[in-house]
């Protein structure tokens, strides 16, 4: 369920988690780039102030259960692995730093696949991260009562409460029809801010 099924979705996702890669040692979540965006810079760097604040705006919906503390930008583009990839900011910072970073990939019926390249992700995340708590999972989504929909994740917790995520998802094919949904790949850098802002739904 990519591009615009994925805007209204991706939230299931990272609520389940609450909650890339690089080859040297680090334990901080901005040495991190996905497709040349890092956290802590400026979303201005990479798309005009009247895109960002059309974005925060058209995807308010998929978070009125939470304050306006954040705000999601998709880009699309001819990225080098990444067929999508989205942002939270705070809609009344001037500099739109860039708080969140997702990475998305399609494995429409290829499932094996996706699970082959989050183990390789997996593993260059142990190789950056030696003392850090590591949580796999498979949770099968409850809108799905025959359980044929579950996602396999994968998170790195580091000390600051900021988190790594990579989970696979695939989807009942008869939902993928009638939504137009996609199986595929996720990657989530989630600072700590951001993790508790979600968190918040479910106190």
């Amino acid at each position: 369920m990519f591009y615009l099924k994925l805007k209204k979705f991706s939230i299931f996702l990272i609520l389940i988690f609450l909650s890339l890669y690089q080859y040297s040692y680090a334990d901080d979540i901005k040495d991190y780039e996905i497709e040349g965006f890092s956290i802590g810079e400026s979303l201005l760097e990479h798309a005009s102030r009247e895109y960002i604040l059309k974005e925060i705006e058209e995807n308010k919906p998929v978070y009125n259960y939470l304050n306006n503390d954040f705000g999601e930008v998709y880009l699309y583009g001819k990225f080098k692995e990444y067929e999508m990839v989205s942002f939270f900011v705070k809609p009344n910072d001037k500099y739109f730093t860039i708080y969140s970073i997702a990475g998305m990939i399609s494995y429409d019926d290829k499932f094996n696949q996706c699970l082959t390249k989050q183990q390789e992700i997996e593993k260059e995340f142990d190789k950056t991260y030696k003392n850090i708590r590591k949580e796999k999972s498979t949770n099968k989504f409850q809108w799905d009562p025959t359980g044929e929909s579950i996602s396999q994740n994968i998170s790195f917790i580091l000390k600051s409460g900021d988190n790594l995520m990579v989970n696979c998802s695939k989807y009942k094919k008869s939902l993928k029809i009638e939504n137009n949904w996609q199986d595929g790949l996720q990657i989530f850098l989630n600072t700590k801010e951001v993790t508790e802002w979600f968190s918040n739904r479910i106190k």
